[in-house]
């Protein structure tokens, strides 16, 4: 069984003073800034780094989320476009039926008729009887000959 384990960091820097807090903290220069991080402790590299990783994470899934709301909302308009399609292919294929285009036709007289009553023929030069009426009507006639 091995056990592994990382080696302690020496502290040399115990027999400073602090740092007077009025006095203006000096200006490090990027190469300090390198040499502070790997001063720092390891547990407070690591909660950095954690938490970097994390905000990194949570913005990716916000911008997953946020993709996936719009691929839905694009599902939805989708589903709604391809319902009124669906309603106009079924109104205009009614109008398009055989039944309709022939009753239209025969409303036209451009198809032969289903049934033909037969009109008995009259002279042009005798006038026509006064209609007869089935229902209500006035009881002198309107039409004087």
């Amino acid at each position: 069984m091995s056990v592994i384990s990382f080696p302690r960091r020496v502290d040399t820097r115990r027999g400073r003073r602090p740092i007077a807090t009025t006095r203006p903290r000096p200006v490090r220069a990027p190469v300090e800034e390198r040499q502070r991080w790997r001063s720092s402790s390891s547990s407070r590299r690591a909660v950095v780094t954690l938490a970097v990783a994390m905000a990194i994470s949570l913005a990716g899934s916000m911008w997953v989320a946020n993709r996936q709301i719009e691929i839905h909302t694009l599902q939805s308009e989708l589903v709604q476009e391809q319902s009124n399609y669906a309603v106009q292919v079924g109104s205009l294929t009614n109008l398009a039926a055989p039944s309709q285009i022939a009753t239209k036709a025969g409303a036209l007289h451009l198809v032969d008729p289903v049934s033909i009553t037969q009109i008995p023929t009259t002279s042009l030069d005798k006038p026509l009887p006064l209609p007869k009426f089935n229902g209500y009507a006035p009881a002198t006639s309107r039409t004087s000959r």
